[in-house]
């Protein structure tokens, strides 16, 4: 779809068309709808109602798995189109609507709740490595024109994007052994370990890298206006939780869809979480 809506001159580059999928799907993924995993895979995400009021709810979003959507309308006796996505339930109180969601397969969350379940950053575990060994030296399973960088977070480069560097050949690799996380050309992530390469999905390897940040003491800075509320991703991957309730207490600035306009009501869970992630606001 993202290919046949660009004009045709731009249908032939490969590169901006892989650079504008990942974008979108970054954003999707922020937005709850999908999920991406290894080898970049992307299904769809686990249907799930998000309330923003505590008590007495008066309408719910749905995100995530379509096919649960007219489930979720029955559930909760709306009488509206079973396609519309933001639902008003005839009963208002939260428990009695969480409990008719449980029964059909769906969870209900409210936004603090989102907020509590917000992991930590980490390198990967020994449970996400499992089973996900590639061969090394990993520039012998790649094409030759296809690069590979490395996350090397440094005072020189302030922004996420740009302490991704490239990295020229396995010579070059061999050199740098305090690089551990790689990314291919085609947005795999790797990771090295106990002198073995890992093949790691996109969440975990989001929050490897402000793992490494706190690692080095080189914390990510973000540009954020509090007085506006004002924040700029451009150059940014959150993990998944996190992107999510950025993108869930927030609204797209009419320029880009990433950087993120938030209500006074929500500046204050929004900087709380970013800070939880060991990022410095400025």
């Amino acid at each position: 779809m993202i290919k046949f809506s660009l004009p045709p001159h731009q249908r032939e580059n490969d590169a901006a068309l892989r650079a504008d999928l990942d974008v979108e799907l970054n954003n999707l993924e922020a937005q709850g709808e999908v999920l991406l995993g290894l080898g970049k895979r992307v299904c769809m995400a686990p249907p799930t109602l998000l309330i923003d009021e505590e008590t007495l709810v008066t309408s719910l979003q749905f995100i995530g798995d379509r096919a649960y959507l007219p489930l979720a309308h029955q559930a909760l006796q709306t009488h509206q189109h079973p396609t519309t996505t933001i639902l008003c339930p005839k009963s208002s109180n939260r428990d009695r609507i969480q409990a008719k969601l449980k029964t059909v397969g769906i969870r209900c969350l409210t936004v603090d709740q989102v907020m509590e379940k917000l992991p930590c950053y980490q390198t990967p575990t020994a449970q996400q490595l499992s089973g996900h060994q590639w061969q090394d030296p990993i520039f012998g399973q790649i094409a030759q024109e296809s690069s590979v960088k490395g996350y090397l977070p440094t005072n020189q480069w302030q922004s996420q994007a740009e302490r991704w560097q490239t990295i020229e050949s396995q010579v070059h690799l061999d050199h740098l052994p305090a690089i551990q996380l790689l990314k291919l050309a085609n947005g795999t992530f790797l990771w090295r370990g106990d002198g073995k390469i890992y093949e790691i999905s996109p969440d975990v390897a989001h929050l490897a890298m402000f793992a490494i940040d706190q690692q080095v003491q080189f914390s990510l800075r973000l540009t954020w206006d509090e007085h506006l509320g004002r924040l700029d991703l451009r150059r940014t991957s959150l993990p998944r939780d996190y992107a999510q309730m950025v993108w869930r207490l927030s609204e797209p600035d009419l320029s880009h869809s990433r950087i993120r306009l938030v209500d006074a009501q929500n500046r204050a869970r929004v900087a709380a979480a970013l800070r939880k992630l060991g990022c410095e606001l400025v």
